[in-house]
């Protein structure tokens, strides 16, 4: 195993069947993500969901009815050093990422790749919900990654 590999540990698993995403490319541009954040290591485990799961789990841990498109999870532990790692678990609504993003001229795997950043940003700290300035803020960093991560000019938003 590469030194690469080894600093960052992704773990794709989707609970619907078939699967709706390419995991080897999901994991890649995860990686890139990773590299252009400069994060010296991650270990992120990312569960993609039907909305009835989604449904659940919001529920049950936010307090929230309906679905959504993503739940962020910390490691209990990764505050120390946050900006130099990153460690926790990425629930995604394959259903809901993808409604938002249907009319995205990209891969599925593009489009759901977004939400995944949205992710990583909510365990590096950001959090859309502490009001208009920080939800921009995370907006401006999370299309930055997007952006920087796709192919040049293939990049929907």
């Amino acid at each position: 195993m590469s030194r690469g590999a080894q600093k960052y540990r992704i773990s794709i698993r989707q609970h619907i069947r078939p699967a709706p995403f390419r995991g080897e490319v999901l994991r890649a541009l995860v990686r890139r993500s990773l590299r252009f954040l400069h994060l010296s290591g991650a270990d992120l485990r990312i569960l993609v969901v039907g909305d009835e799961e989604m449904e659940r789990w919001n529920r049950e841990f936010l307090g929230r009815s309906g679905t959504t498109n993503v739940i962020s999870f910390p490691e209990e532990d990764a505050g120390q050093g946050a900006s130099s790692r990153v460690a926790g678990d990425i629930l995604l609504s394959a259903p809901a990422c993808l409604s938002q993003t249907g009319d995205w001229p990209c891969s599925k795997e593009e489009r759901v790749f977004y939400f995944i950043v949205h992710g990583v940003a909510h365990l590096l700290g950001y959090d859309h919900e502490k009001g208009r300035v920080e939800a921009a803020r995370m907006r401006r960093e999370e299309v930055r990654v997007y952006r920087s991560c796709l192919k040049e000019g293939r990049s929907p938003i």
